[in-house]
């Protein structure tokens, strides 16, 4: 498995976050994963602190059928590949999938002469048919002692036997030493890297830039609480990671810069004119990271909302609409252009952006009364179309739960939107941004690089 590969699967800008959640009982597991997910968190693993694995069986299959959707990796305390392997391939073998298995300690001898016991677990694994990610520990924490010297050694030694390498500081709670991070990253090339120990909100960025996963119990955990996670030391971990990686900026960049969400940078200015169309997003939609930290921003305020439907309008509405949709596991609701549709409509009349009139139609029915729609389009400028999908809705006895776009310009029509709809935009409020937007020229975009955003996008 290769670094693309990995993110594929998480979807997020930097590295996937994955709390680690010591087991107690199904009560506590089961609400720290609830609060894990309901932060952004993109899965957990669970391990067996305080109970052998016998125990610990049990718990983790009640925990799986909780959260069947969940990302969820584990942890047998003590427990190497040898004898872990064997179990998973016998649980996924009764429909039990566990997403991912990481071992202390993977039994990698750096001296390349000897990796009888690697191999061994890695025939294991496949003997077992279990199709989880393998996260192996290297020179961890409370392992065989690895001289710095031989860092890069082992870290591509360890490539060859399992998904996502995975090191550590000397102790839990302690940082990894950064040159240790980087001789890692530089030994195990273009494979994933996950850290685990001393990661904090407060130190992430210095992290991101190299890690693929961030393995975090004692930096989200409430202080002096080994089992419970702290939702506010989560959130801010989860910016924090989202902010460093803004486009041309240091892992440390300020609170300022991030603010302005580092994915509008890879928005392509317009060079048809000032009127209208004066950014087109498709140039952020194309990267991954990019995409996907935009979604996770417009969804962030609605995690806790009841959202039964996303409504996206034609056209361009319908990829981010569809987007978020896939990430809420809802349906997705098309209000078309008049004319498209052959079958009975609704229709309404408003002026669009271009000051000519134009109609919006919506099939009959579309929802039940009392349907919590989340409405979305790509831009809202004079408020016009997206009032005209409100009316649409609205008439067929849905209710607006939200309003989601990349920009909302500032003008009296759509501040009475704002007034009366909860709506969450891209650009934040009171940015410098959004007065570009207003303005309809954003001066960041003069010196705007396409071959740069293809190189970061595509390689």
């Amino acid at each position: 498995m290769n670094r693309i590969q990995f993110h594929k699967q998480f979807k997020v800008p930097g590295p996937a976050v994955l709390p680690v959640i010591h087991v107690q009982d199904r009560p506590q597991v089961c609400r720290n994963i609830e609060l894990a997910v309901g932060c952004g968190a993109q899965g957990v693993f669970l391990i067996n602190h305080d109970f052998d694995l016998p125990t610990f069986l049990p718990l983790l299959e009640e925990c799986r059928e909780a959260f069947p959707s969940v990302w969820m990796g584990v942890n047998f305390l003590g427990v190497t590949g040898r004898d872990a392997f064997p179990v998973l391939g016998e649980m996924e073998q009764r429909g039990l999938v566990i997403d991912a298995y990481w071992a202390d300690d993977a039994r990698i001898e750096e001296r390349e002469r000897d990796a009888s016991e690697a191999e061994e677990i890695s025939r294991l694994r496949a003997e077992s048919l279990w199709t989880g990610l393998y996260f192996g520990g290297t020179a961890f924490k409370k392992q065989r002692v690895v001289n710095p010297a031989h860092y890069v050694e082992a870290a591509s030694q360890a490539s060859r036997w399992m998904d996502v390498v995975t090191t550590s500081g000397p102790g839990t709670g302690q940082t990894a030493d950064l040159s240790k991070i980087a001789n890692f990253r530089t030994g195990v090339a273009q494979r994933p890297l996950a850290i685990a120990s001393g990661i904090t909100p407060e130190n992430v960025g210095d992290y991101a830039r190299d890690a693929d996963a961030i393995l975090v119990a004692t930096g989200i955990n409430r202080p002096g609480d080994f089992y419970e996670i702290d939702q506010g030391r989560l959130t801010r971990l989860l910016e924090n990671c989202r902010q460093s990686h803004v486009v041309g900026k240091s892992p440390t960049a300020t609170r300022t810069e991030a603010d302005e969400r580092w994915y509008l940078r890879y928005m392509a200015p317009t060079v048809k004119g000032d009127t209208f169309a004066w950014l087109d997003p498709s140039s952020a939609y194309i990267n991954a990271r990019a995409f996907s930290a935009m979604v996770d921003d417009l969804l962030a305020p609605f995690r806790s909302e009841r959202i039964d439907v996303v409504a996206g309008v034609d056209a361009a509405g319908y990829v981010l609409g569809g987007a978020l949709a896939v990430r809420l596991g809802t349906g997705l609701l098309t209000i078309r252009k008049a004319g498209k549709l052959p079958v009975p409509t609704d229709e309404v009349e408003f002026v669009n952006y271009t000051q000519r009139p134009q109609s919006m139609e919506l099939r009959v029915p579309a929802c039940r009364p009392g349907t919590r729609v989340l409405l979305v389009d790509q831009w809202v400028e004079t408020g016009g179309t997206i009032g005209a999908a409100i009316e649409l809705i609205e008439r067929q006895g849905g209710v607006i739960a939200g309003i989601a776009t990349i920009c909302i310009e500032e003008t009296p029509k759509t501040k009475a939107l704002q007034e009366k709809y909860r709506c969450v935009a891209s650009v934040l409020p009171g940015s410098d941004f959004q007065a570009q937007c207003n303005a309809k020229h954003m001066e960041f975009f003069d010196g705007f690089d396409w071959d740069r955003v293809l190189a970061d996008t595509l390689g």
